[in-house]
């Protein structure tokens, strides 16, 4: 019964050990032409210009980490390997959506909510 429960703790440790810390994938949206952008440094960003393009620079990344990261792996629009900060395209009129997977060097792991890009061209 012992060995049951000691098992038990140690799966349910480490299974809830990835929502324990604090870090976050934060947004930044670089708009064209002067144009303007909300929310650059936090989960959710925009932007708007009159360029009548169809998307923009922008870049996700990582803000709060609290220990040493071993590896990054991006998913979503963040179309990179590794790091913690990875630029990309942000669509206009489009869901441009970036999760990570923080895995750290104390062989804890983090999985922290998405962030989202908007972008609008004036269309």
């Amino acid at each position: 019964m012992k060995t049951t429960i000691k098992a038990f703790a140690l799966i349910a440790g480490t299974v809830f050990a990835g929502s324990a810390f604090s870090a976050q994938v934060v947004c930044d949206v670089y708009p064209k032409s002067n144009g303007h952008s909300w929310g650059n440094g936090t989960p959710n960003c925009s932007g708007f210009d009159f360029s009548f393009g169809s998307s923009t620079s922008g870049r996700f990344y990582l803000k709060d980490v609290t220990k040493e990261i071993k590896e990054v792996r991006w998913e979503g629009n963040a179309n990179c390997s590794g790091g913690t900060s990875c630029r990309t395209t942000i669509r206009a009129y489009t869901s441009n959506t970036a999760t990570a997977l923080i895995l750290y060097k104390d062989g804890t792991w983090e999985r922290p909510k998405a962030a989202s890009a908007f972008y609008e061209t004036g269309h």
